[in-house]
This record gives structure tokens, sequence and C-alpha cells, in this order.
């Protein structure tokens, strides 16, 4: 993780407010740190012991406004918990479904800020600043929302501390309740020495839980663990048979027992004898460097918290009463210094405006000055080409006129000397051929005329069907066009007369 998707902070350092153990975790990597070493631009994020939060339940009528009831809920709080009204306590909560159609339910929890400034102080002289700080039990939401627990069904958390241990149930991914519980490490350890009758270091005791177990070769050993082991879980399991009764719960899916020190071997069997349930290692690895060593879960947790804290910003269970002020902008000081700058601004910007603005008008004005001149010198060289190409256009029209006449004349003259060329043997041809076919009918052509590509003939013959035939004969060339309006006969000369056109089919 270069940034934590924030520019603001370069890595995540966790803090333990009870033993002041810390890591850093940058770049997907996890380290030891040391407190005093710690750098500035670090979020810094610690947590509130399970045994410091007082936890309760209470209902609230729905008919109270949401405006009033932060007020109604710490009223009822302090009245039904017996709190010292002298005490300074830090009160929130989450609200939890039920079928209840008059009340709703709430999850409560009260804590001391005297207690919290003393938990969190040996860390804040180090660091400066605490970013985030919320309850033990709260910071295992951040498996669901990074995905590393599936959000179904209820899972039960069970955690061993050197001076803490809880119990926490979430159903779906919500929290829903949560217990310190009587047997943190050092208790554990105690209660293990009296019924030894002997004293066994912490280190030793922690070596005796990870490495040999419940099932240890020292029999003394392992029959005080059993029973004290037996004592654990039957504890346990009261507390599971109110929780489930108190929130309905039907039964518990999964169940996660871990410690600060490992996991303890052999404790599997105590989890399904007491229980009736298969218990799974409390041990989530993030680092990509961390595989091959333990690192107090509690820990991962915070670091898991803290990305999901930078990418939602939520605050309402976070109790640290050392957090970063923030940026100048935002605080009254700020604000007010934000007001002064801004009057001052305002009362010279308007004069600074018109220097300004008179000094860009007069930039604009000698670049638009120096573009007219440049435009000005072009103009008048190209109105000087235009003129000259406009003489030189009147010399042309008049020359190509002249010219054209001459084109004009000889072409008139070569067309006619080809119509005659051509037309003249044309219609001598044609004329042959329509005197011979006269001649085969034994009629006489009177006259011919020709216009507009068609002959008109006044023929003669004393039979008019040999006129008829003479016209039935033109027809089968399928050369003409043959027209005739009558045959009429000639009184006088008993002759038969015809004016028959013939029209040229051009092909």
């Amino acid at each position: 993780m270069a940034k934590n998707k924030s520019k603001n902070f370069l890595s995540i350092i966790s803090a333990d407010p009870i033993t002041l153990n810390s890591y850093e975790f940058f770049k997907n990597e996890i380290k030891v740190n040391k407190l005093e070493k710690s750098k500035k631009d670090s979020f810094i994020v610690s947590y509130i012991p399970s045994k410091d939060i007082i936890t309760a339940t209470i209902d609230m009528n729905r008919n109270i406004p949401d405006d009033d009831l932060k007020d109604a809920i710490e009223i009822k709080v302090y009245d039904e918990l017996g709190l010292d009204s002298t005490v300074n306590y830090s009160i929130t909560y989450l609200e939890t479904e039920n079928n209840d159609s008059k009340n709703r339910t709430f999850n409560v929890f009260v804590i001391d800020s005297t207690l919290v400034n003393e938990r969190l102080s040996p860390i804040q002289k180090h660091t400066k600043y605490i970013d985030f700080a919320t309850g033990a039990p709260f910071l295992i939401q951040s498996l669901y929302k990074k995905a590393l627990v599936e959000p179904d069904g209820v899972d039960c958390y069970v955690y061993f501390q050197k001076e803490d241990a809880f119990l926490a149930i979430y159903r779906d991914g919500e929290y829903l309740y949560s217990k310190s519980l009587h047997y943190s490490l050092t208790q554990i350890n105690e209660k293990f020495c009296e019924l030894l009758g002997e004293r066994i270091d912490d280190n030793d005791f922690s070596k005796l839980l990870t490495q040999e177990g419940l099932k240890g070769a020292n029999l003394d050993y392992q029959q005080h663990l059993m029973k004290l082991f037996g004592e654990i879980f039957l504890y346990i399991n009261d507390v599971l048979v109110y929780a489930k009764r108190s929130y309905t719960i039907d039964s518990i899916d999964k169940l996660y027992i871990g410690s600060e020190i490992g996991e303890f071997l052999g404790i599997e069997e105590y989890a399904q004898s007491y229980l009736g349930l298969e218990a799974h290692n409390f041990n989530f690895s993030i680092a990509i460097n961390s595989k091959e060593w333990y690192i107090d879960q509690i820990h991962i947790l915070m670091i898991l918290t803290t990305q999901s804290y930078l990418e939602e910003k939520d605050d309402s269970l976070n109790f640290s009463p050392f957090r970063r002020p923030p940026p100048l902008s935002k605080r009254p000081s700020g604000k007010l210094l934000g007001v002064i700058a801004a009057s001052i601004i305002l009362s010279c910007a308007y004069p600074a405006y018109q220097l300004g603005y008179s000094y860009f008008l007069q930039l604009k004005l000698n670049k638009q000055t120096k573009i007219f001149i440049n435009l000005h010198k072009r103009t008048s060289a190209i109105k000087n080409e235009l003129a000259s190409i406009k003489q030189q256009k009147t010399k042309v029209d008049a020359l190509f006129k002249k010219e054209n006449e001459k084109f004009e004349f000889r072409k008139k003259l070569l067309t006619q000397i080809y119509a005659k060329k051509i037309s003249y043997p044309m219609k001598a041809t044609l004329l042959a051929e329509f005197f011979k076919i006269s001649n085969k009918y034994q009629s006489k052509i009177e006259s011919i005329d020709f216009k507009d590509n068609e002959f008109v003939f006044n023929i003669q013959n004393k039979n008019d069907k040999k006129i008829t035939e003479f016209i039935k004969n033109l027809t089968k060339l399928n050369k003409y066009n043959i027209n005739t309006d009558k045959i009429e006969k000639l009184d006088k000369k008993q002759k038969y007369l015809s004016k028959i056109s013939i029209g040229i089919i051009n092909e």
C-alpha cells in the first residue's frame, strides 16, 4: 500500500496501548516499529481494550424523533447502568434489527473518557497524534470489509490477550454482541500456577501453550491444563447461551479462536467438546513478508481497520482524544484568517483588475496594430496585382474575341464545304435509285423538291396501280418514310398524278 489511497499518509503504524508494541505497514510489508521513531506522515492507530468498554442493549420507543434520540439514549443509559454523573463518559451506539413494531433496539458502548486518555497517553507521548482508536471487538468488522471473511451467517471470535480477552459475535458481517472475558493470558497463567503449585515464567507458559499445546508430554501440566481450559470453555459456553437467547441466534456458524502469542495447540478438541463447534485459527496474513513469523492479530485488525477508515472516513466509533487538528482552513482561526485575507484581496482586487486589464488591452492593441499594418501592406500589394491582372485580362479578352471570330468563320465555311461535298453525291445516288424504280413502273417524275432532308416528287402514270406499285417498292426497301395524300386523275390527259413525300431514315 503505497499511500493507503490517501495522499496524506505514507504508512500505517499500529500501537498496542498495553504493551506499547508497534508495527509499521508500508507497501504490503510489515515490520517492527519503535514508537519514538514513528514517521510524522504515518497514520497512527490504536485500540481500547474490551474490558474498558461497558456494553449494554436498550430499547427505545420508535416515536422518539431522531433529533432527540441521542439525548434520550444517554439519559436511559445513565439510569439503567447506574453511571456516575461526575465521570465524563463517551457514549456511542449502533442500532440492531428487531421485529418489534413499538421499540428500536440499540447496542450501547460506554467508555470512561479519562480512562481512554490514560490508556492512549503513553502512545501519544511518542507520536503526538493518534488518528484512530476504537474498541478491540469493533476491529473485527474490517475482516468483512476487506473480504477476508464472508459476511454470511453468525460468526463468533474469541481472542486472548495478556491483559484482556474478549468474545465478539457478528451476524452477516455486522456487529451484534461482545463481552470481555475473565481469562486473559496473565490470569490463565496465574490459575495454572495455583493448580501446579509452582511459578512459571510468562514466556515459558506462552511456549508451553503454543509449542507443546494442551497435550504436552508432561502429564502434570496436561492434567492442570485440561481442568483449566475446561473451566474456560464452560464459561465461554455460558456466554454464548446468553447471547443466543438475548439476540435470537439459532446457531453459531463459525468459531475463530486466537491469541496474542499465537495458536494454542489442541484447542480445537475443547471447542468441539464443550461448544460443539469446529474451531478455525484466528490468523489473517496480509503482509507479504510475515508468513514465517507470527504477528499479534490485533495489529493486523488495526491495519485493516485503518484501510477501511481511509476509504470511508467514518468516525462514529473513533474514541481517540488525540486526533490531528483539521486543516487550517477548517479551524475557526483559519476561517478568520481566511476572511481577513479575502477582505484584503477584495479591497485590492478592483484597482489591480483595472490596472491589469488596461495593461492587457494595451498589449492586445499593440499586437492587433502590428497585425493590421502587415495586413494593410499585403492588401495594397494584392490590389496592385489585381489591377495589373485586370488590364492583362482586358487585352486577352479582346484578342480572344478576334481569334474566336476567325475560328467561327472558318468553322462555318468548313461546314458548308463538307455539307456540299457529302450532300450532293448522296442526293445524286438517291435520285438515281428513285429514277430507276420509276422507270421500272413506267412512271414519269414531273418535279422534284428537296427540303429538310425530304424529297417531294410529283409523279404521273397512265395506270394508278403503277404508282401504287412504285410506292410499295420504295417502302419495302425500309430506307425511306413514304407519305402520299392521294392519287388523283387528270381528266384531260387521261393520267394519274400523285404527290409523294420521301423522307430519308437516319440509321
